[in-house]
Order: structure tokens, then sequence, then C-alpha cells
């Protein structure tokens, strides 16, 4: 009798720690993100002056305005050691606030900052807030 209660002890365990373990490696995958708050614009590039890591998954950067834009706006990921673009820049027209995949090949724990500027011809745009996701 004591054999199979000390059997069964250790299965308990050996389960518990498995589905513990489980929830540590799936958890770090998850993106996180992040709000630039008063992302003001011009026709010029400007960087966001916070600096941001891809999340320890490796997930894809997306952004979104969380205010509507009142022009078209470019933006793009910057790496912060050179400025170099990661992935791409995406326009978002008057009014976008959807998710646009920024960069997807960003290796966990990248630094990269924010950066954006109006379309051409559209002047200044002060005071909009959007969404980082990483």
């Amino acid at each position: 009798m004591h054999r199979r209660l000390r059997a069964s002890a250790r299965l308990r365990s050996a389960l518990l720690a498995a589905m513990f373990g489980g929830l540590f490696i799936i958890a770090p995958a998850v993106a996180g993100t992040s709000d630039l708050n008063d992302f003001n614009l011009v026709e010029t590039v400007r960087s966001y002056p916070t600096q941001y890591h891809v999340s320890t998954g490796g997930s894809p950067v997306a952004y979104r305005w969380l205010d509507s834009p009142s022009k078209s706006t470019v933006i793009s990921v910057n790496d912060c050691t050179d400025g170099f673009v990661l992935g791409g820049s995406q326009s978002y027209g008057a009014g976008d606030t959807s998710y646009h995949t920024l960069w997807s090949n960003g290796l966990s724990g990248w630094c990269f900052v924010v950066s954006g500027r109006t379309a051409a011809g559209q002047g200044s745009m002060s005071l909009h807030d959007g969404r980082i996701s990483r």
C-alpha cells in the first residue's frame, strides 16, 4: 500500500511540474504593447524618444494610431545603433487606425525606435497617440 501512495505522489509531482513548466515556456511568447503618447510629426522623419525591444518570442512589430490621424503618415522602425530601417515603412491614410506590420524578422530583445513623418505636402500633425506591438 505504501508503495502505491509513494508512486502516485511522484506521478502527481511530475504532472504538476510538467503543467507549470509548460506555462513558463508559453508565457514569454506573448507580444508586448506600448503606447506612444503625443507622437508629433512633421514632413521630415522624427523618431519617438523611447527605445523598444522585440518581445521574447520574436514576435512581429506592428504599429497603429490610437487617435484617428488627421493626415497621411509614414511609420517605420529603425535600429537603435545605426538608425537603419528594419523591415520597411508603412503608409497610413487619414483616419487609418488598423495595425500595420512594420518588421517581422526581429530577434528577441532587438532594440529599435519608432520613426515617422507626415506625407509630403500634409504639414504637421500634433498630439496624436499610437501603439506599438512587439
